[in-house]
């Protein structure tokens, strides 16, 4: 929101200083060079950042409050003359992670558009989904700058419902929209965006036959789940997943159990009514949520037998899928974020009774996989075992079972000094941490007074792999060329400074035969 009085006083300063003509002219010449588009909705003014038209801000829907809370988006309400497009729009409600501060608005449904200045041709486009334990995050958080100018395409970034806005399953909510069940919010979101894109990119130079659907984290899992979903068939033509276990789901009413619970909490159960009038603080704050643990976590999509209509494993095996290609994939050392900053550090003993704890008759087998005496430290034998059970081997199973139906092309990032972009200083080692690919993609990592060439390298060649996919389906490349995965000849590319290629023994680094028979 812009504050009156700061404008005022800038007025004022001018005036005095007979600068306020110049002020005037320098205002009309920047809002007479902005660009401007046409949409359905109303005409779209953007701002000019170098070679790349940054429009941002853009309502997808309708804000979802008052009565639209917990129900399916709705359109958005058009508008008279140019929608400034020049700010980010406000990001979901969500509490810091430093202080538990409540921030956001439930008015929060818009995307982000960055394009070529100068496109020749109708351009492919990639829309990104945050990550953040679909508890935190902002599609305004990823700037695409950088891959729309190198890659000659359009990036989108969304925002979608987070927490108990985007995710609460409750009987009181279920048939406020037919068709629809509650609990998937944050999905149906999702699925508004893509719609909104195959509508409207035309006017900034964009295919809306060539959209590649892309995010990590639970970004990735969201697009395994829109992979499952019916409702998303022909809203992408390609998907990338970046870290992202989406294979098994809680069922309808293990969500509901939660939401009884929820409901509970603010004195309103079994009243749809009585949730809707809670304030966001007070839904925010009745069942806090971490984004940094692992385990059954407290918001996340759930098999509703409509949107998702099985289990996603269950599904793909059937062949009941969106059958696009897709790039698949997760980071060496998945775990160390989560081991650093998820709980206190442990000892040799404390490690061992948590083992004890949490996998019983299988405690010894993983001790055995993962013995504290041959890390540097018991917290990094928790970090190896949690990114292999949580996502290396997850992934890996995931892509053995799409492959049966769609082109797969699997990676494992793995730069063991990759930079580290949280302002805590992290207590061991992170190497190729959860979520530090991402600068890479985006190419932020080129900008890094600290990035040595070798690192640099790798983020054009990921660039180029990530660009070549968006546009043909295919990521192709000479450094090595980029190969079809299979499960029965699993050709998992390194992402390496070192040298990028074909990695041999990854389920077994990883222990994916421990991890995949005691659980799925």
């Amino acid at each position: 929101m812009r504050r009156w009085s700061a404008g005022r006083s800038l007025a004022a300063l001018a005036f005095a200083t007979g600068l306020l003509p110049l002020c005037f002219s320098n205002a009309a010449a920047a809002q007479a060079s902005a660009p401007v588009v046409q949409t359905r909705m109303g005409e779209i003014r953007g701002k000019l950042d170098g070679k790349v038209r940054a429009f941002l801000g853009i309502p997808y829907a309708a804000p979802p409050v008052g009565d639209l809370r917990w129900r399916a988006p709705q359109p958005p309400v058009g508008w008279t003359g140019a929608l400034d497009a020049t700010k980010a729009g406000n990001q979901c409600p969500q509490t810091r992670v430093r202080d538990q501060g409540v921030v956001g608005s439930e008015n929060c449904l818009f995307l982000n558009i960055y394009a070529p200045d100068t496109p020749d041709k109708a351009l492919p486009v990639m829309v990104w989904i945050h990550g953040g334990t679909f508890v935190v995050g902002s599609g305004s958080q990823y700037d695409g700058h950088v891959l729309a100018q190198k890659g000659h395409l359009i990036v989108v970034t969304i925002n979608y419902r987070l927490g108990p806005f985007g995710f609460l399953a409750n009987r009181s909510l279920d048939g406020a929209d037919p068709g629809h069940l509650s609990g998937n919010y944050g999905l149906l979101d999702q699925q508004a965006a893509l719609r909104w894109v195959k509508d409207n990119i035309e006017p900034f130079g964009g295919d809306p036959g060539k959209v590649t659907v892309a995010g990590e984290s639970a970004g990735a899992i969201s697009i395994g789940l829109q992979l499952v979903s019916p409702a998303a068939a022909g809203l992408f033509e390609h998907a990338i997943l970046e870290s992202g276990p989406f294979l098994h789901l809680s069922t309808l009413d293990q969500a509901e159990t939660r939401g009884d619970q929820f409901a509970a909490k603010l004195g309103c159960s079994g009243s749809a009514e009585c949730l809707r009038s809670r304030s966001t603080a007070e839904a925010l704050n009745a069942i806090p949520a971490s984004p940094i643990s692992l385990g059954t976590p407290v918001w996340f999509p759930v098999v509703d037998g409509h949107l998702i209509p099985s289990q996603p494993a269950d599904a793909i095996a059937a062949g009941h899928l969106n059958k696009v290609p897709l790039i698949n994939g997760s980071n060496r050392d998945e775990g160390t974020l989560f081991a650093a900053f998820g709980g206190k550090a442990l000892s040799a003993q404390e490690f061992t009774t948590a083992m004890q704890s949490r996998f019983g008759g299988n405690a010894e087998r993983v001790l055995a996989a993962y013995p504290p005496a041959v890390y540097p430290s018991p917290a990094q034998a928790s970090a190896a075992g949690l990114g292999d059970v949580f996502f290396s081997c997850r992934i890996l199973k995931a892509g053995e079972l799409l492959s049966a139906w769609v082109p797969v092309y699997q990676y494992e990032f793995d730069d063991p000094n990759a930079p580290n972009v949280f302002a805590a200083r992290p207590p061991f080692p992170f190497g190729a941490y959860h979520g530090s690919e991402i600068q890479y993609v985006l190419g932020s990592v080129l900008a890094k007074t600290t990035a040595t060439p070798a690192q640099r390298a790798l983020s054009e060649s990921m660039m180029g792999y990530w660009i070549n996919f968006i546009g043909t389906g295919e990521p192709g490349g000479t450094a090595p060329k980029w190969e079809r995965f299979h499960a029965d000849e699993p050709r998992i590319l390194s992402l390496s400074p070192e040298k990028t290629h074909y990695e041999s023994g990854f389920a077994s680094v990883h222990h994916c035969d421990l991890w995949n028979s005691i659980r799925p």
